[in-house]
């Protein structure tokens, strides 16, 4: 515990820095998921790799041919398709060792070894990936690393992430934007976070949300996000605490939701040991494609129509929430059954792999989708 503690007491004297050093950051992360991981040997790689960039370029390469020549062509760097989701993928310093990352890691050392060879590049967030872009680059442009540093013009990008989504998509323009370099260790401690959780590692899971928070105190979703992660842990107390929270401070109908599965659990002081009434994933993981989950859904439009009618019939008051508790347990156990995740009450999301595909009842279709970090707030259309 000592050691945690002291990891973190780092990452929130360098969340208060008002200029963050993004691969610094990346680095205390690495050490998030492995303490004995050898950071100074990753700065050095990184300075090397850089060194080679610049020789290049003093030769006459054309500064971008010269770092896809080095990290895509001669290290061949790229995505690691096999195991996408391991905690390793999240830290920069494996991604350096091995030469393969997600989309976010593989994205920030390009940056870094293009700063340190003079270059100026920025990450891009796109919804379930994640992109290279600049003015270094050709005018709308980008640098895809986990493809092995194809470079992308929007449209190309659009059909890449059309692709993740498994249904085409039109990008906004300021969805181009760059990301802010807390955006971006925000996002990459989301992605670990959600690594460990799918895992139960939900200790681990708990402390990548914590690091989260050091970046944007006042962001009120991580509170949200912290209550489900205690939920599953069977912490209810912290959790209800956590989610009470959230309900105090956001708006909208992902906080009415919230507030409808509080209710659930808090009207007749549910245990951790009931806790199942109200977990929000399956137990066996499924990913879906939008086909699948569009087959899907008339099954979860009938299980929903069902249980909200029964539980509108029963009157309000003690004698009968323990029934109204049932029949929400019982959508919640049916739902689930069907790999589907639960993220509030007639709340549905279906994992794509990259991101969800989100429903709340009553909405007649399957029409919107958002990436891991967004949640029901971010909801975009899809075509």
């Amino acid at each position: 515990m000592g050691d945690r503690e002291d990891l973190f007491q780092s990452f929130h004297f360098f969340a208060a820095s008002e200029d963050l050093d993004v691969f610094e950051g990346a680095l205390l992360v690495a050490s998030l998921v492995d303490p004995a991981e050898d950071l100074p040997a990753a700065r050095a790689a990184v300075a090397s790799l850089a060194s080679r960039v610049r020789e290049l370029m003093a030769g006459g390469d054309h500064p971008i041919e010269a770092l896809c020549q080095v990290l895509f062509t001669e290290e061949g760097m790229r995505g690691n398709q096999e195991s996408y989701d391991e905690p390793a993928n999240s830290s920069v310093a494996r991604v350096l060792a091995t030469r393969r990352g997600m989309p976010i890691t593989l994205s920030i050392v390009t940056v870094e070894v293009a700063r340190q060879a003079g270059l100026q590049l920025s990450g891009i967030g796109l919804p379930g990936h994640f992109i290279v872009g600049g003015e270094e680059l050709p005018d709308e442009t980008y640098l895809d690393p986990f493809d092995g540093g194809v470079l992308r013009d929007r449209e190309s990008v659009s059909r890449r992430v059309s692709t993740v989504f498994g249904t085409p998509l039109s990008l906004p323009e300021e969805i181009f934007a760059p990301d802010t370099e807390r955006a971006i260790l925000a996002r990459l401690l989301s992605n670990l976070r959600r690594s460990w959780e799918r895992r139960e590692r939900y200790p681990e899971a708990l402390e990548a949300l914590r690091w989260a928070e050091m970046l944007d105190p006042e962001e009120v979703s991580y509170r949200r996000e912290r209550g489900l992660l205690l939920l599953k842990s069977g912490r209810t107390g912290e959790a209800l605490a956590a989610l009470e929270s959230y309900v105090g401070a956001a708006e909208g109908e992902d906080a009415d939701a919230v507030r409808k599965l509080i209710g659930v659990v808090k009207e007749r002081g549910l245990t951790s040991g009931a806790a199942e009434l109200v977990v929000v994933e399956s137990a066996e993981k499924k990913i879906f494609t939008l086909e699948e989950a569009r087959s899907l859904l008339p099954k979860v439009k009938e299980l929903t129509s069902e249980a909200v009618f029964k539980f509108a019939r029963l009157s309000e008051g003690e004698e009968t929430e323990e029934e109204r508790q049932g029949v929400v347990g019982e959508w919640a156990r049916e739902i689930l059954a069907l790999g589907a995740e639960i993220k509030g009450l007639w709340l549905v999301d279906f994992d794509s792999g990259a991101g969800y595909y989100c429903w709340r009842y009553p909405e007649t279709s399957l029409e919107y989708f958002h990436g891991y970090e967004e949640g029901f707030a971010g909801r975009l259309p899809l075509q």
